[in-house]
């Protein structure tokens, strides 16, 4: 079996009970490389690095999950080599780890930004926000009927059509209400925006980056302005 390649770093912590192999504590060792030593906390942290559907297979099989161990000792000895050679040292690699770690950094603080609205979102806005009746739904879909089509053409019903459509209303009704609270709270701040360095961003924006493409504003700056601006055209055309 070499199906045990890592492959993008799954989102949540990997809950199984390691059968077989989870007799003892986290702390218990499972191997130890030279001076290194390997341990079940080490092992099930590497399998939240594997596949989704590839995990239960070495959580549960015991010949997979020796020749996972394998390949982590397999790396091991590799890292522990690279370092030997004190490639670790290289200064081309120190910069590319640091602009490693700047990115991470900033993709978990971005992460966080969007978990405490989400978190504002359900405390002030969501016992606030009506659910679509099916009357509503029904609406939505006859006013859209030209649309309720398949990739092919196929006509879609409406009681296929109506989870998705539900789903569409209450995103649209979640997105208004919030770009109307964000509206309260800019009139309850005090803001002040530098007009001249506003304008200035307009040629900065158009110099290549070091890759050779525009330079674009990111999609956690752009997103807000995006939905107010989204919010306000469908309400005109109510």
């Amino acid at each position: 079996m070499k199906l045990f390649f890592q492959t993008a770093t799954t989102v949540f912590a990997l809950a199984l009970g390691l059968a077989g192999c989870n007799k003892g504590t986290d702390s218990t060792m499972l191997a130890k490389v030279n001076q290194t030593t390997i341990t079940v906390a080490d092992f099930k942290k590497q399998m939240q690095d594997l596949d989704p559907q590839v995990q239960p297979i070495v959580a549960t099989d015991a010949k997979a999950r020796k020749e996972y161990l394998d390949q982590i000792v397999g790396y091991e000895v590799a890292l522990q080599e690279a370092k030997r050679l004190g490639l670790d040292k290289d200064a081309e690699y120190k910069k590319r780890v640091d602009t490693y770690r700047e990115e991470m950094e900033r993709k978990v603080q971005e992460a966080m930004k969007f978990e405490l609205l989400a978190n504002l979102v359900k405390k002030e806005l969501t016992n606030k926000i009506t659910a679509p009746t099916d009357q509503e739904v029904k609406d939505y879909y006859t006013k859209n009927i030209t649309r309720m089509r398949t990739a092919d053409g196929k006509k879609v019903s409406l009681e296929q059509a109506a989870p998705v459509i539900k789903d569409r209303m209450a995103n649209e009704r979640q997105r208004d209400a919030f770009v109307e609270y964000v509206k309260s709270l800019k009139a309850k701040a005090t803001i002040s925006i530098d007009e001249k360095a506003l304008a200035s961003l307009g040629t900065e924006s158009a110099e290549p980056s070091a890759h050779g493409d525009l330079k674009k504003p990111s999609a956690g700056a752009a997103a807000p302005a995006k939905e107010e601006a989204k919010a306000k055209k469908e309400s005109a055309g109510k």
